[in-house]
């Protein structure tokens, strides 16, 4: 089968919990297919642009180098113009869409890898189209709007919900299958979404820490660890939030309390806040994870907004570090509180899961041995793969329909009349 995989990043390094996903989708496809990528690029993946297809073989790449458009009023002001949420104005150039054009009319079938890339679907597109949901984008803002004081962001933010859910309906109504996980899922059942389209799928990480030895308890420091990407908003939101209300209670009960915060682009904001702070190293990237990992006692993911699963959860369950959470951050995984994680949305239960994790050796092996046999079990790649295998052999014989998809500066009702005009 000719597939265009579709993608608004580079799918190589598999660093991250989006990355890794999209590279083990490329190198899959790529194994079984006559694969064509396309993908926008910044300047920062230039040294990983030739990797990337050193490592597969495609039968082309079609790639577009990018400047960064940053989340500001002029883009903000500009996506109203365009009639788009601001993330899909930020993912538009006209020539990566005039290259896509070409190269889509000779595929069998179209791979979204984000709702972002909808808009680069030729309307004369008749073969099937699989929608990749990262996130239900919408929930994201809705989020966001939720912990938001400051009336002149909140209401833009709740707006742009709005906009975002109109927009993942509509990308939603044109695919054929949509690969979500079950958090997601719900979100976007709820704009309206045929449950009949979804296909179950997860967000994992590096399965290969499975087969590590046992993290002792003994061999790890009083120490907890972060893993991500700094400049991501929901993971500079928590990290802020966490030291302010869960670090400083427990450093004052601990005060060898160490906080190991390992990820690239660290945010100003939370370079100043933790320069006040005794016991925090702000790591950086760390290539190879296995030694922190090894001398870190409790695993922190302190989401307040977000949506989709949480690979660096995910990967702790794998290294079989204990790890504590909240609620948006256990979202979509098959855990019980106390049992395989510890989730909490008060500080105040953040603090004392914490504290009993760092002291209680019993405790800690019990999480330690639930959370891995739960991750070998259920949260394994073959069954993803072999998820989208099965979409695809469902959709390869179907017959052709007209397009649709969304553009910038197309409205809503133009759209749908679009839609309904192919579909006649």
């Amino acid at each position: 089968m000719k597939i265009l995989f579709l993608t608004h990043s580079l799918p190589y390094p598999p660093i991250g919990g989006g990355k890794i996903k999209r590279w083990k989708m490329v190198a899959h496809l790529a194994a079984h297919h006559q694969l064509t990528v396309a993908s926008l690029y910044r300047s920062e993946d230039l040294p990983w642009k030739d990797r990337l297809l050193s490592q597969i073989q495609t039968s082309q790449f079609c790639g577009e180098l990018v400047a960064d458009r940053p989340r500001n009023l002029r883009n903000l002001m500009q996506s109203y113009r365009q009639g788009v949420p601001l993330a899909v104005y930020r993912n538009h150039f006209n020539n990566f869409q005039e290259k896509v054009a070409r190269i889509a009319l000779r595929c069998d079938l179209i791979f979204l890898d984000s709702v972002l890339v909808s808009q680069y679907v030729p309307a004369e597109f008749s073969g099937p189209v699989i929608l990749h949901q990262h996130n239900a984008e919408y929930v994201i803002w809705q989020r966001f709007a939720a912990l938001e004081k400051n009336p002149f962001i909140k209401w833009p933010a709740l707006w742009e919900a709005r906009r975002m859910a109109r927009y993942e309906r509509l990308a939603a109504h044109r695919a054929d299958r949509i690969l979500a996980a079950p958090g997601d899922r719900s979100a976007l059942e709820k704009l309206g979404i045929a449950s009949g389209k979804f296909v179950e799928t997860f967000h994992l990480g590096n399965e290969s820490l499975l087969g590590h030895p046992d993290i002792e308890f003994d061999d790890t420091e009083e120490a907890l660890l972060f893993v991500g990407t700094l400049d991501w908003g929901p993971n500079a939101d928590g990290l802020v939030w966490f030291i302010r209300s869960v670090w400083d209670p427990l450093k004052r009960r601990r005060p060898q309390l160490k906080f190991f915060i390992v990820g690239n682009h660290a945010p100003l904001h939370l370079v100043r806040l933790v320069a006040g702070k005794t016991g925090i190293v702000l790591a950086g990237f760390v290539a190879d994870l296995d030694a922190i990992y090894g001398r870190s006692r409790v695993f922190v993911a302190p989401v307040r907004y977000g949506s989709g699963m949480k690979v660096k959860l995910i990967d702790a369950m794998y290294r079989g570090i204990p790890a504590v959470t909240t609620p948006f951050g256990a979202e979509s995984l098959d855990v019980d509180d106390g049992c395989h994680l510890a989730v909490a949305a008060a500080p105040e239960k953040m603090v004392r899961d914490i504290a009993v994790l760092l002291s209680d050796k019993d405790a800690w092996e019990r999480m330690r041995d639930q959370s891995r046999r739960l991750a070998g079990e259920k949260y394994r790649w073959d069954p993803v793969l072999a998820n989208l295998d099965a979409v695809l052999r469902g959709l390869y014989n179907r017959s052709p329909r007209g397009g649709g998809v969304p553009f910038p500066g197309r409205t809503e009702e133009q759209t749908i009349k679009r839609r309904d005009r192919a579909a006649e």
